[in-house]
């Protein structure tokens, strides 16, 4: 049988069932089988036919056109149990596809073979649509962005699919289709790939490399294993970057912690190269180095988890006070839970804090535009870049920060969660910070207070300049991050004025009696006022030292020992405030205990600080001649100079470059506080390591001043 395939015009396909619409009876038999199977498919076509193709053909029109499909079967003859459906012309006898038994391949044919001018296909002019097609590599670029802006943001896969974002890019780029989930998906692939192989050929140059570790427990209970790897190449520049980030499945033991670092270093060649290792103080990451294939890997401790357990047991954040049998009834009614604090207030408070709790801060936006409409013109001003990425601005990084939700990480070894017996001094910081928290936790989760303390905020902006807004939000602190605790108890004091007109207005607010009680019995006095901002300015410093710990861009354990030593300067520094010279003696015996008595790892912060010139400006004479000491023992030991090398490399003599008016006047300088530079060897047949050791402590002198010059 010689089957002829005809394609079909959609601008002349109008989906019809011939059967319903025939007059005639067929010249073949039909079975009821295949009537009923035309039938259906008649009714799935006419479905399909759209309301625009209706609109824009006139009714004369679609008579017409039903007439010449009945007449067309009386040319054509059904095949019956043919697959596919197939029609036979009566006048050459050619065998014809049709698609659900549509008729317009049988017209064409028709009018096309035999000359039959009365099935010519009638055109209806479309309407004309602009199209935007875009090139190939406009395409790639877009999807490029669209991947980057998921990386950066981490936004889920199928963002860019949901109707709004689509709507919105067809706006501004029409003819655009944004990447779907699963070219994602393969895309990040092929990105991991890549990185991974352009990680191992930047890390080849490495002759030494230092890894810091991170282990975590999101709140699905899911564990994840963070490892970065850094390294200074020959020239002195900085390499960071993470090596590995993966979910951990096992129990977190020490060997199995220790055999996934040694796995994954293996794998990208670098374990070999491994000298130390920086992770927080938790027993299964200090056990880990006994299970290494390798000895000689150095431990070195995060100071910001010892600067965490330094503040959190100093003044007993996280303790539980044990109470002694005549605990008043008013005590008790101050410390009862707030979890018991459920009325029939609560049911129509759940949607305001679900509205509360996503990640973009409705309240935010229009307490913002209307300080803009009550004619603060200011926030039309343009950001500087430094306004935006300054790590030191407080106020933007805290305006959505809250620390209610917590995740699960090592920091929260070693916080004191026992029951202690406190002194006077520690009941009463103890019980201003539990108050702050009720204050936090009793505003937030209560509508009214909420919008009374925000409504207080927005009249206060505008009464005051811009740089005195209050930008921040009330927020509760962790377990596993003291800086939370300092951020809590620093906006608590910054809204001072504002809470207090909530505790003197309480009765004209719409609460109950139950939710007044509880208010009342959280009100601050003037002497907790006055402690909790006794204890931001103790905690201040602090807080700015984690910051620069935190920092990526540089090595911090040379600015570790520079923070350590300052912060104990000022703990030992007294003030003119008995209370805040007691706060700091609490504190600094728990900083000595934590950083000056660990003599192992002073030790250790003190060899590699020595060759940063903020560590060695921390350093004593004592210290930095000690650590001498022992780098000429590693040199003794490691470098066994040869006849030639002696003459090739220390035979040299060195020049000293001359010095410019700066150095002159930072020479003037140190020499008048005592800390006038060594003399340098300017030329000698032999260089001893201690005229290196000269050299680089007078360099390192230069430098350290002309930072803080700048």
């Amino acid at each position: 049988m010689n089957l002829r395939r005809r394609t079909i015009d959609p601008r002349s396909l109008i989906s019809d069932n011939e059967l319903s619409l025939d007059p005639l009876d067929s010249a073949s038999s039909i079975s009821p089988l295949t009537t009923t199977t035309a039938t259906a498919a008649a009714t799935t076509t006419t479905t399909a036919t759209t309301t625009a193709d209706l609109l824009t053909t006139p009714s004369n029109d679609v008579l017409l056109d039903v007439t010449l499909k009945a007449s067309v079967w009386e040319h054509f003859e059904r095949l019956i149990g043919v697959v596919p459906l197939t029609a036979k012309c009566s006048i050459c006898e050619e065998n014809l596809l049709t698609p659900n038994y549509g008729t317009s391949s049988l017209r064409r044919h028709l009018f096309q073979r035999h000359g039959l001018q009365q099935f010519g296909l009638n055109e209806t002019p479309q309407p004309c649509v602009a199209t935007h097609r875009l090139t190939r590599k406009e395409k790639e670029n877009l999807d490029a962005l669209a991947v980057d802006a998921i990386i950066q943001d981490g936004r889920a896969f199928g963002d860019f699919q949901k109707s709004g974002f689509k709507k919105y890019i067809n706006a501004l780029k029409p003819g655009y289709k944004p990447p779907t989930r699963n070219y994602i998906v393969k895309k990040l692939k092929r990105l991991h790939q890549q990185h991974t192989i352009y990680t191992v050929t930047e890390f080849e140059q490495a002759d030494f490399l230092s890894v810091t570790c991170d282990f975590w427990t999101n709140r699905q209970q899911k564990s994840f294993l963070v490892i970065t790897g850094h390294f200074i190449d020959k020239d002195f520049n900085e390499h960071c970057k993470v090596l590995k980030f993966i979910t951990f499945e096992g129990r977190h033991f020490s060997k199995l912690i220790a055999e996934v670092i040694e796995k994954e270093l293996i794998s990208l060649g670098l374990f070999n190269k491994l000298i130390t290792i920086t992770c927080d103080g938790a027993a299964n990451m200090r056990d880990m180095f006994n299970y290494f294939n390798r000895p000689h890997i150095t431990y070195i401790r995060c100071i910001a988890h010892k600067l965490h357990l330094i503040i959190c047991n100093s003044l007993n954040l996280w303790v539980k006070e044990k109470k002694n049998r005549t605990t008043t009834a008013m005590a008790e009614t101050v410390e009862y839970d707030s979890s018991e604090d459920n009325d029939e207030d609560d049911l129509p408070i759940r949607l305001t804090q679900m509205i509360r709790s996503m990640s973009v801060d409705v309240d935010y936006i229009s307490s913002e535009n209307s300080l803009s409409k009550n004619g603060d013109d200011s926030s039309n001003e343009p950001q500087s870049e430094n306004e935006s990425t300054d790590i030191s601005s407080d106020e933007d990084e805290w305006i959505d920060s809250d620390h209610d939700e917590e995740i699960i990480d090592n920091f929260i070894e070693g916080v004191n969660l026992q029951d202690v017996v406190l002194d006077d001094l520690q009941k009463q910081v103890k019980k201003v910070v539990h108050i702050a928290r009720e204050i936090v936790n009793t505003s937030k989760r209560t509508a009214i207070l909420s919008n009374f303390l925000e409504k207080k905020r927005i009249n206060y902006n505008l009464q005051v300049p811009k740089d005195e807004h209050i930008k921040r939000r009330l927020s509760n602190d962790v377990k596993t991050r003291w800086n939370s605790s300092y951020k809590m108890l620093s906006t608590i004091s910054m809204y001072r004025d504002l809470i207090s007109d909530m505790f003197k207005n309480k009765g004209n607010i719409d609460l109950t009696n139950k939710q007044r009680k509880k208010l009342a019995s959280i009100e601050l006095t003037t002497d907790q006022w006055d402690l909790i901002k006794l204890l931001v300015t103790l905690l201040q410093p602090f807080y700015s030292a984690t910051k620069v710990l935190s920092n990526n861009t540089y090595p911090t354990i040379g600015s570790a020992l520079y923070l350590i030593r300052s912060l104990e300067e000022n703990l030992v520094e007294l003030e003119s405030n008995l209370t805040l010279n007691a706060l700091k003696a609490k504190v600094l015996e728990k900083f000595q205990y934590y950083l000056s008595k660990d003599t192992d790892q002073f030790n250790t912060l003190k060899m590699y600080g020595f060759f940063d010139p903020t560590g060695l400006a921390a350093l004593t004479k004592v210290e930095q001649t000690s650590v001498e000491k022992q780098l000429t023992q590693i040199f003794k030991k490691s470098f066994v100079p040869t006849a030639s090398s002696s003459t090739s490399s220390s035979g040299a003599a060195y020049t000293v470059p001359k010095s410019n008016n700066i150095d002159k006047a930072w020479e003037a300088f140190l020499k008048c506080t005592n800390k006038e530079l060594e003399q340098e060897v300017t030329t000698a047949t032999t260089t001893s390591i201690q005229d290196e050791f000269k050299r680089y402590k007078n360099l390192a002198t230069k430098l350290y001043a002309l930072k803080l010059l700048l």
